[in-house]
């Protein structure tokens, strides 16, 4: 546990794979002395596949130059820890953090409620004036970061990015984004007086009381007279109870009737994350895929961010921000090997081909056609729990593709892998819909701020909106990710444990005292290990504790022998070549190895290598050993003790 953060990772993977191999040698042995076999068979070579991860070349398209984010690290960790044999796998990550993604929900619209408060600079308290019948004009692109509103909720691909159906006022969850489509075809015409949508009335939050009413407008004239033109969403406020609201009141009447975000739509976007093909049969503009695509990698960047302190802010996938740092736009700007990416990316999607981060010049063909049933099926499933068995079906399809197979490619793990590190800002993605970026530029623009007067001007595109909103978008993303990590943390802590756990039954069952074996419950120390972390923000509270259980499994148990034992130690004759000799040949045969003279007669040459190492160790601990020893306080009669004390022998 040191100062240098990636050297801890970097330990602790080492130590998972020390004690793996200890772990493996013991039940080698343990397989070695039951068939007491001649010979140690070799291990089957692989059928021929190549993981994706193998096939690098001089041109390697990927993002994995940068340092890996916290995230990543421990999903590493995790695999590192997996037993050669059962246990769980990629399968198991892939469920737990979908399903986290089910049962957060209502957590992350509570952080997306506090941030959104923060970022307006006002306290949950504070209250905007809704008698003042002055319109709120909204800019739809706004509103639109991915341009949804552009295409048709009917078009074949764009439906599934919309609600499955439309809703009544005051029906929850309402279907907004429907909605905001429909009042971008019908100009002029507001909410209420749409009968088929408002019913008469206007929008109704979560409390059953009208919060505003809107309309679509192309033109409209500021308070100071000038004419301004363009596509705007013309929003009024509705008075409430004694004629004031708090923000954070509105926020949670509106954002409570709308769902900000669910797993049909959720599912879409991890399949576009994974394949491009909604982007394609969207037939999306190379410039707008490769917005989206730079996007999601600062997002990926942000990621890196950790709470550790004296750390400074990079560009590089690891950048670290204190609690007191700030970032500056610099931070939202693509590097030159992000811009390739992005660009080579959204080439390909353009061209309806998909390659993977680890795979070389291999372009793969998409389905969309496949993609858009399977989606279908996932839409009609009854739950989320068959929701997600649909997802991981899908997975499991896609790497099977027919298509594909002839490359050889074993792809379902890059999938899963890209499930698990990139969830939390597919769900920022997902949640900056129409609807919800609505809600938060109504009080943005309500408050009447300084942020308000400059919103206008402020972005039209998603890396202005990171650059506008930085706090929002770096604050959402680390505490999303915290999230994440605090699962995946608790299953990695559960496999060191059962790691650890084995190799200190090993230590104990070594010694040949039966007293000593009665220690064994010292394995029952692991369950109170690993309980104090709560900030899974922090990189260091994270590894530091991996280490303190790792370090646990490497350090000698304090299995004393009694003073009785000790006093008869002066009988005993000290370590003899010939016995250790002795004692490892009989191991070895005891595990059925070779150890007699080869058949033509020859002296097996192992058997004296074995000696001159047993007698150079020996011959070392003569003429050098040296035993020190702690002398405790002893008790002087008739009364007082002496002063603790060290003493010094000889081994041998």
């Amino acid at each position: 546990m040191g100062l240098d953060l990636n050297k801890d990772w970097s330990d602790a993977s080492k130590k998972i794979n020390s004690l793996k191999t200890t772990k493996e040698l013991k039940d080698n042995e343990k397989d070695l002395k039951k068939n007491n076999t001649n010979t140690i068979k070799e291990k089957k070579s692989s059928d021929g596949k190549k993981p994706v991860s193998q096939l690098k070349g001089d041109n390697k398209k990927n993002i994995k130059s940068e340092t890996k984010n916290q995230l990543e690290l421990l999903l590493d960790l995790f695999k590192e820890s997996l037993p050669k044999k059962g246990g769980q796998s990629l399968d198991t990550i892939t469920t737990l953090f979908l399903t986290a993604a089910i049962e957060t929900k209502n957590e992350i619209g509570e952080l997306l409620i506090k941030l959104i408060t923060s970022t307006l600079g006002c306290s949950e308290e504070q209250s905007y004036d809704s008698t003042i019948n002055q319109p709120l004009y909204i800019k739809v692109k706004q509103t639109d970061l991915f341009k949804l509103l552009n295409i048709s909720p009917t078009d074949d691909t764009a439906k599934y990015f919309y609600e499955s159906n439309e809703t009544s006022n005051g029906e929850f969850p309402y279907s907004m984004n429907l909605q905001m489509y429909k009042r971008l075809m019908s100009p002029n015409q507001t909410y209420s007086q749409d009968t088929t949508s408002g019913g008469g009335f206007k929008y109704k939050g979560l409390s059953g009381f009208e919060l505003f009413d809107f309309e679509y407008v192309q033109s409209y004239t500021t308070p100071q007279g000038s004419l301004k033109t363009g596509d705007f969403f013309k929003v009024t406020l509705t008075p409430q109870l004694n004629n004031k609201t708090s923000v954070s009141d509105f926020l949670m009447d509106y954002y409570g009737s709308i769902d900000i975000f669910n797993f049909d739509i959720l599912s879409t976007n991890i399949k576009n994350e994974l394949t491009g093909s909604f982007s394609f049969g969207l037939d999306k503009s190379e410039e707008d895929v490769k917005s989206e695509n730079e996007f999601m990698l600062i997002l990926k960047r942000i990621m890196g961010i950790c709470s550790d302190p004296n750390a400074k802010i990079d560009v590089a996938g690891t950048a670290k921000l204190s609690d007191v740092d700030t970032i500056d736009d610099s931070f939202f700007e693509p590097t030159n090997m992000e811009e390739s990416i992005s660009f080579k990316k959204a080439n390909y999607t353009k061209n309806g081909v998909i390659t993977f981060e680890d795979c070389d010049n291999v372009e793969l063909p998409l389905n969309l056609k496949s993609e858009l049933f399977s989606q279908d099926d996932l839409i009609n499933q009854p739950t989320n729990i068959k929701k997600i068995d649909s997802l991981n079906k899908y997975v499991d399809d896609i790497s099977n593709d027919p298509n594909w197979k002839k490359f050889n490619l074993q792809i379902k793990a890059d999938f899963q892998k890209s499930i698990i590190t990139k969830l939390p800002i597919i769900i920022l993605k997902t949640i900056l819909s129409p609807k919800v970026m609505f809600g938060f530029l109504i009080m943005i623009k309500s408050i009447k701020g300084e942020l308000a007067n400059e919103i206008d001007d402020k972005y039209d595109t998603l890396k202005d909106f990171m650059k506008t909103f930085k706090k929002f978008v770096v604050d959402f993303i680390r505490e999303v990710t915290a999230i994440y990590v605090k699962k995946l943390f608790e299953i990695v802590k559960k496999n060191i444990k059962l790691l650890v756990e084995s190799i200190l039954l090993e230590i104990v069952k070594e010694t040949k005292v039966k007293q000593l074996q009665m220690y064994s419950t010292i394995v029952y120390i692991l369950m109170s290990v690993g309980q104090t972390i709560t900030d899974y923000q922090n990189c260091k509270s994270v590894i530091d504790e991996i280490l303190k259980l790792l370090n646990l499994g490497l350090t000698k148990l304090n299995l004393g022998l009694p003073p009785f034992i000790l006093a008869s130690a002066s009988l005993l004759g000290g370590v003899s070549d010939t016995r250790s000799v002795s004692n490892v040949l009989e191991n070895l045969q005891g595990l059925g190895l070779p150890t007699g003279a080869a058949p033509d007669g020859t002296p097996n040459l192992m058997n004296q290598a074995i000696a001159s190492i047993v007698k150079g160790m020996n011959k070392e601990v003569a003429e050098n050993g040296k035993t020190e020893v702690f002398i405790p306080p002893l008790t002087i009669t008739p009364a007082g003790v002496t002063l603790p004390s060290k003493g010094s022998g000889k081994s041998y």
